[in-house]
């Protein structure tokens, strides 16, 4: 829709040709939000809010806590200084061990705080149209932001709430940078949330037995985003929701609600009403909190109904670890392990936890993302086959795990003897369709493009030629691009070498912390897919252009450093080319935010940068190791990155470079909330 339905309009209609992104699209360009449907009369649910039925289910079910004597568990923090600090930790233990979820009262907050949020949020969202458009925005820089659906491009389907964004880092947010309405009610409530967090962590680490410093000197929750949510009336609640069913990516949240129904948890297998209780604070443990405590604590799932009455008005703070330490490990507590409770999840990072929650939608899509993390079994001993498909196979993710402790990678299972595929390498049948089909067999061949005279009297050719092949193809093999054949061939080497050094040699470097430049792992996407791949990886990230070659292994520092100064050259031409084959000036890729693509979202977008990957594949038996070079340009903050790959298969070593044509911008969702 190019503008909102006229008044009373119907958009429902559910014809073949639906075009949902079109419509979110164009939806989102109004930036009016749900509200500004609300406004324009609107009295049917638009088809972009439209829920499937499985999200639906139980919503007419009967949640009344008197009728299922089920109610979400009151925490009077009355005392908790001095002589009820006792009974405050026992019932927090008991409300975070069976809910995951409770209502905070004597909390501290001043009431008149409390009012002053609310009623701003309610009245930044009841402006006109004109005024809060300038504030709308989905760049994930911005420390404040108004939008519509922080997941309007990746859910199936739309939610019935706008929000407005508030991002405390560990430094202070700029108050200038928030619309005057709310600047001083929400930093206000932000400074008295900030104290409540640090006396429910004293209290979080004291139930699950530890010293009441636990869970702060960890750094767990130094971070606060705050987001805010406004739920209008729904002409018809039944199709659509206010948020939903999920758990929250963080350790801890804290939300604050108006007098308007619509949350509900899942308990005991049914959705409960989390009826607004008059100064109350609503308390809930993420996932984080609950891996870390190896399931003491539990993540409830939760959600928001939509509803004819309202506006229903919240203030959810999440709690998670900041700057550096977002991408520090962080797994079960050790004090809380012994042989009668090992751990439950391996360690990750809140970095890679949200990447997984918010990568294709996995955290918004009505499911968990934690099993995801769960631990596994041992791998195979020396030539076991491990190979059956038995319909009760469900220890995969101990076995990638113990897999990924060994350190050792695919290169580790070739060398300890292994004559049998380990069952989490082997793929479903509809990944292993026409691998043995006779491609030679046909006409087709991959586009080859003659760098040769680019640069002067060839090279309208070759823009003709990468045109052809970015169009028709994606993907391209390049000659006479300039990279010395004996560079290749010593970069090829060295990556070779590296991975066929001992294990006891390689595996210091072996690591999945996103933050190290310089790291060794096998299957970056290990946790993430449902069978692993047959390869190893090393990765070398040029952040600003430079890497401390003390970092780099000796075995390939040197073809390493040499090789990535040729592919900044190649990549530099192979914008310009690509600029114009588009039909544009010749410097218009490597300008600011050119080639938006997801994978880069979650950082600033200034330039380019370039992933070089070298995939090294070993082989089983009797064909020789294949290793691959990949070049690929993606926007971030001025840096580089190289992948180096280590696969089963193939013969001798081939050059390969990858085209990517730009992608609309699709941002990565915002957190979701209550």
């Amino acid at each position: 829709m190019q503008t909102l339905p006229s008044p009373g309009e119907s958009v429902t209609c559910s014809g073949p040709h639906y075009d949902r992104a079109k419509e979110a699209k164009e939806f989102d360009e109004t930036k009016a939000g749900v509200k500004g449907l609300i406004d324009s009369g609107v009295a049917k649910v638009p088809r972009l809010f439209i829920h499937p039925p499985q999200n639906l289910r139980e919503l007419s079910s009967d949640t009344d806590g008197a009728a299922t004597g089920l109610k979400v568990p009151i925490v009077d923090m009355m005392g908790y200084r001095d002589i009820r600090r006792r009974d405050v930790v026992d019932h927090l233990r008991r409300a975070s061990e069976t809910w995951g979820f409770f209502q905070v009262i004597n909390h501290g907050i001043p009431v008149d705080v409390m009012d002053g949020v609310l009623e701003a949020v309610k009245q930044f969202h009841e402006q006109p149209e004109g005024v809060k458009r300038e504030w709308y925005s989905r760049d994930d820089a911005k420390k404040f932001r108004y939008y519509s659906n922080g997941d309007l491009f990746l859910s199936k389907a739309a939610t019935w709430k706008d929000s407005l964004f508030f991002d405390f880092p560990s430094v202070e947010l700029d108050p200038e940078a928030v619309p005057l309405l709310c600047r001083e009610p929400v930093f206000e409530y932000e400074k008295h949330t900030e104290k409540l967090k640090r006396s429910l962590s004293e209290l979080l680490s004291e139930a699950l037995g530890l010293d009441s410093g636990y869970l702060g000197d960890i750094g767990c929750m130094e971070s606060n985003r705050i987001v805010n949510h406004y739920y209008p009336i729904c002409p018809e609640p039944e199709l659509t929701l206010g948020t939903i069913n999920h758990s929250d990516a963080t350790f801890l949240t804290l939300l604050l609600q108006n007098d308007q129904e619509g949350l509900q948890v899942r308990h005991q297998d049914r959705w409960v009403d989390v009826s607004p209780v008059p100064g109350a604070i609503l308390a809930n443990i993420g996932d984080l909190m609950r891996l870390v405590s190896n399931d003491k604590f539990k993540s409830a799932e939760h959600r928001v109904l939509a509803r004819r009455t309202g506006p229903r008005v919240s203030v959810a703070c999440f709690f998670h670890p900041g700057g550096k330490q977002k991408s520090k490990r962080y797994g079960p507590i050790e004090e809380l392990l012994d042989e009668d409770n090992p751990p439950m999840y391996r360690e990750t990072s809140f970095t890679e936890y949200y990447g997984y929650y918010m990568s294709s939608g996995n955290g918004l899509n009505g499911e968990s993302v934690l099993p995801h993390f769960k631990m596994m079994q041992t791998l195979p001993s020396h030539g076991q086959l491990v190979t059956s498909c038995d319909p009760d196979y469900d220890s995969r993710v101990k076995e990638m795990q113990e897999f990924d402790e060994t350190k050792a990678g695919v290169k580790g299972l070739v060398d300890s003897g292994v004559t049998k595929i380990p069952r989490i390498f082997i793929h479903p049948h509809e990944n292993l369709r026409r691998l043995s089909s006779n491609a030679n067999g046909t006409s087709l061949r991959v586009p080859i493009v003659d760098l040769r005279g680019c640069r002067d009297s060839r090279r309208q050719d070759v823009i003709d030629g990468i045109r052809e092949a970015s169009e028709a193809w994606g993907f391209f093999q390049i000659i006479n691009h300039g990279v010395p054949l004996d560079l290749a061939d010593n970069m090829l080497e060295g990556v070779k070498k590296f991975h066929e050094q001992r294990v006891e040699v390689k595996k210091e470097l072996y690591s999945r912390d996103g933050s190290k430049r310089v790291r060794y792992f096998s299957n970056g996407d290990l946790f993430m897919f449902k069978a692993a791949t047959w390869k190893d990886t090393v990765l070398f990230d040029f952040q600003d252009g430079d890497l401390d070659p003390e970092a780099v292994p000796p075995i390939c520092r040197d073809a390493v450093f040499e090789y990535e100064k040729h592919m900044a050259e190649l990549k530099t031409s192979l914008a310009e080319l690509l600029s114009e084959a588009l039909g544009l000036a010749s410097d218009y890729l490597s300008g600011t935010e050119r080639m938006k693509s997801e994978m880069t979202t979650m950082v600033a977008s200034k330039s380019y940068m370039k992933t070089t990957g070298l995939m090294w594949f070993p082989c089983m038996e009797h064909c020789k190791p294949t290793l691959e070079t990949t070049c690929s340009l993606l926007p971030t903050t001025s840096s580089k990155a190289w992948s180096t790959e280590y696969l089963p298969g193939g013969s001798d070593p081939v050059f390969q470079s990858y085209a990517f044509s730009p992608q609309a911008g699709r941002k990565k969702p915002n957190p979701l909330g209550q």
